[in-house]
């Protein structure tokens, strides 16, 4: 699956997900569950894909970072997977939320202040203390 320039590192990559040895030349069928899994990163790596997933970009970020760092996402062409308490941050960012609790995730289509609304919230850090009670 490995074009270009990457064919020649492919070594490299497969020894840095710990494929070793004779690992190298296992057919895909007889890998374990944990080597099909650091298989499948490995594919991703392979193929270019514009994809960021920041978890809490903007902890210890000052104010003018933060409008910085914001301004950049949505200058970004690409997709986008943000975890993040900070609602002012999230405003005008994001299109879909998705929603982790009680062993479920719920997508709700909309930014920040559509999810809350609905959820007749002020802020995210209510959500946490509905979910643990």
């Amino acid at each position: 699956m490995a074009k270009g320039d990457i064919r020649t590192k492919i070594k490299d990559i497969l020894g840095a997900f710990m494929f070793g040895g004779d690992s190298w030349n296992k057919k895909v069928n007889v890998l374990s569950g944990g080597e099909r899994t650091r298989l499948a990163m490995i594919k991703l790596l392979l193929e270019p894909v514009n994809l960021l997933i920041l978890d809490e970009p903007t902890n210890h970020l000052d104010l003018r970072t933060k409008d910085i760092l914001k301004s950049a996402l949505l200058d970004y062409d690409g997709t986008l997977i943000l975890v993040s308490h900070d609602r002012d941050f999230l405003d005008g960012l994001v299109s879909k939320v998705f929603e982790f609790g009680n062993k479920k995730v719920k997508e709700h289509m909309g930014d920040i202040h559509d999810f809350l609304r609905k959820k007749k919230l002020d802020n995210l850090r209510e959500i946490e203390r509905t979910v643990k009670n």
